[in-house]
């Protein structure tokens, strides 16, 4: 059965009026009169497309360049903030080793350069602290664990001294690596800067090593005084200045430091060792889980130096080299080594130094140090035969001419 569609109704003028009264009564309703009349989806959505579509170049531009500067923006101020914060935490850093570095302890010291100075191999020129590290650094590496890298780490900032002024931080970290003599040929620059290091437990230890290389020994004994006045925490200076006070025949003095290393300081490695070496009462307290390697090499040394006085000199040797070793045979340290020996008179132990390895040959200070051990036979075996004959000449002429004298009487 086929079915015919009813015909459309015809739009008389009655319907017309009809839906513009529809028209304007939704318009009242849903606010035709403030979002504008309604539109057809596909219309909008051709409309919409169109917009986008004809886009100019230079409206997206202006799109990605502001994106960009608000990204470079953020991240500037995000670094800003980060290097603020990184600032910020390492002021208490710096004031916490300062105060470990003025009371020489060195454990700590090393600890916290370590956080200071951060992960990086190398110092930044720029570092508001680079003072404060270079000297902390150079601490660490003469009492405590002569690391040939920490050395090496501020070497440029201890030779820039000799080209021009320098603080008296630095001044005080290039005299710490050094050795005694060449601590005594730099007397007048720690002279120079007394008055700004005046309480300075170390000022007082590098003046009075000095003293003791020239032979100055009230000046000397003096500065330590007051080194120990300003420092008692300061072990390695302790037991060196025990070692002094031993070597000048003052057993009363010896005890009282001793006894004050006792009292501070009962587990550490150099109360020990300077209990051993200069009194017979045991130290007290259990001994310390490591020992620096400065301890060790002052240990052995000790006990090479007693094998030499005993004429024991194969163990003496071996004792030496092992004392070298343990300080990864750095220069100030086989130097004061020599001198130490040739103090005790145990010049066959100091020639044997000189054949070490370790033994820096090509320095001046060594050639030094060489020429110092020729006594007077070797002196006279070096000149020629004829310079010994018109040496030895006039007092043979001598000898014939009182002989005459006498016999004239």
């Amino acid at each position: 059965m086929v079915t015919t569609p009813s015909p459309e109704r015809p739009q008389t003028p009655a319907r017309e009026r009809a839906d513009s009264a529809l028209d304007r009564q939704l318009a009242r309703l849903y606010g035709d009169s403030l979002f504008g009349p309604w539109l057809d989806p596909g219309q909008y959505l051709a409309a919409t497309q169109t917009t986008r579509r004809h886009g100019t170049p230079f409206r997206r531009l202006a799109i990605l360049a502001f994106i960009l500067c608000a990204g470079a923006a953020a991240g500037w101020l995000a670094r800003a903030g980060l290097s603020r914060r990184a600032i910020e935490e390492r002021e208490p850093v710096a004031r916490s080793l300062a105060t470990f570095l003025k009371e020489g302890e060195m454990d700590r010291v090393a600890q916290f350069l370590a956080l200071l100075r951060g992960r990086e191999s190398a110092l930044d020129p720029h570092d508001p602290h680079l003072d404060l590290i270079v000297r902390g650094e150079a601490a660490v590496y003469r009492y405590h664990d002569a690391d040939p890298a920490r050395l090496l780490r501020i070497k440029p900032y201890l030779s820039s001294i000799a080209t021009g002024p320098a603080s008296a931080q630095r001044i005080l970290a290039s005299l710490a690596v050094a050795s005694r003599q060449e601590r005594a040929a730099r007397l007048s620059e720690l002279e120079s800067i007394r008055a700004s290091c005046d309480r300075d437990p170390e000022f007082y230890y590098l003046l009075a090593t000095a003293l003791e290389h020239k032979g100055d020994v009230k000046a000397a004994g003096e500065a330590w005084d007051r080194s120990f006045e300003l420092g008692p925490l300061w072990l390695a200076h302790r037991y060196e200045q025990i070692w002094f006070v031993a070597g000048h025949g003052k057993p009363e003095a010896v005890n009282k430091l001793v006894s004050s290393l006792v009292a501070v300081a009962p587990d550490s490695v150099w109360t020990r060792l300077a209990v051993e070496r200069f009194s017979s009462t045991p130290a007290p307290g259990a001994a310390a889980s490591a020992t620096p390697a400065v301890a060790l090499y002052h240990k052995q040394f000790a006990l090479a130096l007693a094998d030499a006085h005993s004429s024991d000199g194969v163990a003496a040797r071996r004792l030496l080299a092992q004392a070298i070793a343990a300080v990864n045979g750095q220069a100030a340290f086989v130097f004061d080594s020599f001198d130490w020996l040739v103090a005790a008179k145990a010049t066959g132990l100091a020639r044997a130094l000189t054949a070490f390895e370790a033994w820096p040959a090509h320095s001046q200070l060594a050639a030094e140090r060489v020429r110092s051990l020729a006594g007077p036979e070797s002196r006279a075996d070096s000149n020629p035969p004829a310079a010994r004959e018109s040496q030895s000449a006039p007092k043979r002429k001598t000898a014939r001419g009182k002989s005459k004298a006498r016999r004239r009487k």
